[in-house]
């Protein structure tokens, strides 16, 4: 198994560096552009929807590759919603989508927490499942 973790000030500047240190951590083994994806979208909601994304937020990104999944945890600083899935309308394909995309690339995921700290917690399966669709 190999782990690694870092922290970053809740500010979406930050959110290029996080693609490409993920890419670069993962070194284009496949399926690691599911893998970017979901870390991406996870580090987008703690700065837009938690208390990470207020002044002086902060939120850590664990990324863990065992034989035969990836593991993504993002711990953020708590919100009073928690995370949930919510449909995305045709006309408005960039908004309420992420952890819709989330779902469909990751074989499980679930949320610890309250409005005061929380973790997303994602499994990816390495590596990466056909799912037979066209």
């Amino acid at each position: 198994m190999s782990y690694w973790s870092a922290s970053y000030p809740g500010m979406p500047i930050y959110l290029h560096e996080i693609r490409q240190l993920t890419a670069g951590m993962l070194q284009k083994t496949p399926g690691h552009e599911d893998v970017v994806q979901i870390v991406s979208e996870l580090a987008a909601n703690a700065i837009l929807h938690t208390a990470s994304g207020e002044p002086g937020g902060t939120f850590t990104i664990h990324l863990a590759a065992f034989t035969n999944r990836w593991q993504v945890r993002v711990d953020d600083a708590g919100s009073l919603t928690t995370p949930q899935v919510l449909p995305v309308a045709e006309d408005n394909v960039t908004a309420g989508g992420g952890l819709a995309i989330v779902a469909a690339l990751a074989s499980t995921w679930s949320v610890f927490g309250d409005q005061y700290g929380r973790a997303v917690l994602v499994e990816i399966p390495f590596p990466p499942q056909e799912t037979g669709s066209a």
